[in-house]
């Protein structure tokens, strides 16, 4: 169901209407340009160049394509097929798009990893979107990575949404209204979106809501698709990082907390002062901080135990996301035998590789995003649940032929 924007559209107006002009009449300011005077925040932003990691996540480097052979077959015939690494952390991400091995479509791929396409965007109009991406590159040699700007513009302390995409979901009413401008300057990034075929603008699709299925009809609908597998013949959708959309509705948000209010803690400052913390990471990587954020709630667990407790959660999806991944696998390959035997009836054709197509998207949605379950491991079991039980599903017809 389309949500009402009802509270958020008068919150964020006026961020809107600065955004609206100020990109436009100013130059970025950088992280360095604020040192002087946020010179704390500053060093703890400065601590996001940390490569660090926990149990089940972190910044360090990961080749997920060889950690996850499974990933090979899953996603042949795309870019990430080609490489595909651990997110190194928000100030390596101009950095990584720029080296990574995979095709990029155009200019729009830096659309989260750089103010400098937000103001171009805004500047020039769509059209910057399907620009070469190297030409774009080539045209702004002192770009630079994700900092202040893109969460407050020009104008710190406040917190504006600076993404086009995520504006365009919210006057159009598809985000649920619900939710806090703290997480949507998170959410403006860590979100599903697509490229669309013809201008390559990114766009949210949550024309039906934020849950898997209401993104699958919306694909459907509009017969979208990323690629097609080279052996089953699947239309296939590529899931991004849907860390707002998982913590939608989780239990942490009903309880009226935001992303900031765990990944940006208050920490003691040079002068025994408290500042918020601009490190974004995982709060299971320092004990102080976790004790600034989790135990104000769950008084009855110190530090350890709540480390304990949160890995336990994610282990359990770690293990449940790799069951469902072994039998996606072994679903593909006795899809592709038979799609080579060419023996399957026209209707069961389309219905087997309709399943492949669902699937791998509700299982991949889980699979990429960064909480590793712990932003609602109800949400994740849920899609591996209904991700698998497509695949029985799908081995039943497949059973027929044998």
């Amino acid at each position: 169901m389309k949500k009402k924007l009802l509270g958020i559209v008068a919150s964020l107006a006026f961020a809107f209407s600065l955004s609206a002009c100020s990109s436009k009449d100013t130059e970025i300011k950088r992280a360095e340009d604020w040192k002087e005077m946020y010179p704390d925040v500053y060093a703890t932003y400065q601590a996001n160049a940390d490569m660090s990691e926990t149990k089940y996540g972190g910044s360090v480097p990961v080749d997920y394509l060889e950690e996850n052979p499974n990933l090979k077959e899953f996603y042949e015939g795309y870019g990430f097929s080609k490489q595909y690494d651990r997110a190194r952390g928000h100030t390596y991400a101009l950095e990584d798009v720029l080296n990574t091995k995979r095709p990029k479509a155009g200019a729009s791929c830096l659309a989260c990893k750089t103010a400098d396409f937000v103001v171009a965007l805004e500047k020039d109009g769509v059209d910057v979107n399907s620009m070469d991406f190297d030409e774009f590159v080539d045209s702004k040699p002192d770009m630079s990575t994700i900092s202040c700007y893109d969460c407050h513009m020009n104008d710190v302390p406040n917190i504006q949404v600076t993404r086009q995409h995520t504006k365009n979901a919210i006057e159009k009413g598809e985000m649920p209204s619900t939710t806090k401008v703290e997480t949507l300057a998170c959410a403006q990034c860590h979100v599903e979106y697509y490229l669309d075929n013809e201008t390559k603008e990114v766009i949210m699709p949550t024309k039906y809501g934020v849950e898997t299925d209401d993104m699958l009809n919306y694909y459907d609908e509009i017969e979208f698709k990323d690629w097609e597998h080279p052996q089953t013949g699947a239309s296939l959708l590529k899931a991004q990082h849907p860390e707002f959309e998982t913590f939608h509705g989780s239990a942490h948000e009903a309880a009226g907390l935001t992303c900031i209010d765990c990944h940006m803690p208050e920490v003691e400052a040079e002068d025994g002062s408290m500042v918020k913390s601009h490190h974004w990471t995982s709060p299971l990587k320092n004990k102080e901080t976790l004790e600034n954020t989790c135990t104000a709630c769950h008084k009855d667990k110190d530090a350890d135990q709540l480390i304990a407790w949160v890995e336990e959660v994610q282990g359990g999806v770690f293990d449940r996301t790799n069951e469902v991944s072994d039998k996606l696998k072994a679903y593909i390959d006795e899809l592709a035998v038979h799609i080579e035997k060419g023996d399957l009836s026209e209707e069961d054709k389309a219905k087997l590789q309709d399943i492949h197509r669902k699937a791998q998207f509700k299982w991949d949605f889980v699979f990429v995003e960064n909480g590793e379950g712990f932003h609602s491991s109800k949400k994740a079991h849920k899609n591996l649940d209904e991700a698998e039980e497509l695949v029985d599903e799908g081995m039943e017809i497949l059973n027929k032929y044998k």
